[in-house]
């Protein structure tokens, strides 16, 4: 099975009132296509600088990280770009939706990036909303909307250009249970049909509907 992520002694230091904090302490991590994991770990376990790793809005001190089969520390900022938006589809706990944008055009923003024509952004748009049970909110704002029905528009903009990997940040962390279960649904749903995910969460049942659960605890994976 082909690794999506892979990484070797992942280190992450911070300088801190003239002290070097060392927040990743040398991470060995795999996730194999269609896995579905989530990282869990207490406030100041590393958890964020790790998901900024992986999703390639940081770097490494030391280590290697493999995205893909490309090692991320031997590429350049373009392609760095190229890969990250190629690879990975953020879902983050402020869902990030333009206010003056709908539903429908939230979902094709990332598609304006990769020289997708207008006919065919607005016609994977209308799929990807419906696949997340909102075709009948396509032309609505955001502030029309729910928070769940939110969260969804943003788990479809970030299906939009068909990354192999979702990488969700504290998913469900401004949901209550009904909403929660619904987003958590479609994860499910998605990662059956093909699609990696990680979650990072402290949420004990957002972690439970994981296929796997990994504990980030002083800096290192157990």
């Amino acid at each position: 099975m082909n690794r999506i992520i892979e990484l070797r002694g992942i280190k992450k230091r911070y300088r801190q009132n003239e002290k070097s904090i060392e927040a990743l302490c040398g991470v060995d991590f795999v996730l194999y296509e269609n896995d579905f994991a989530a990282i869990t770990g207490p406030s100041g376990s590393g958890k964020s600088t790790l998901m900024n790793i992986i999703g390639c809005l940081d770097k490494a001190d030391e280590g290697e990280y493999l995205l893909c089969g490309k090692n991320i520390g031997k590429i350049s900022k373009k392609e760095n770009t190229f890969l990250r938006s190629r690879s990975i589809g953020f879902v983050f706990q402020a869902f990030h939706l333009l206010p003056k944008l709908t539903a429908l055009e939230n979902v094709e923003l990332p598609m304006l990036y990769t020289n997708i024509p207008a006919k065919d952004r607005r016609k994977r748009a209308e799929e990807l909303l419906k696949k997340v049970g909102l075709e009948n909110r396509m032309h609505h704002f955001p502030k029309e909307l729910s928070g769940g029905q939110c969260q969804r528009i943003a788990i479809a903009r970030a299906l939009a250009n068909n990354p192999p990997l979702l990488l969700a940040d504290e998913p469900t962390g401004n949901l209550d249970g009904n909403a929660s279960k619904e987003v958590l649904d479609i994860f499910s749903e998605l990662n059956s049909q093909g699609t990696s995910i990680i979650m990072i969460t402290h949420d004990d049942y957002t972690a439970s509907r994981a296929k796997k659960r990994y504990v980030l605890s002083e800096g290192r994976i157990c």
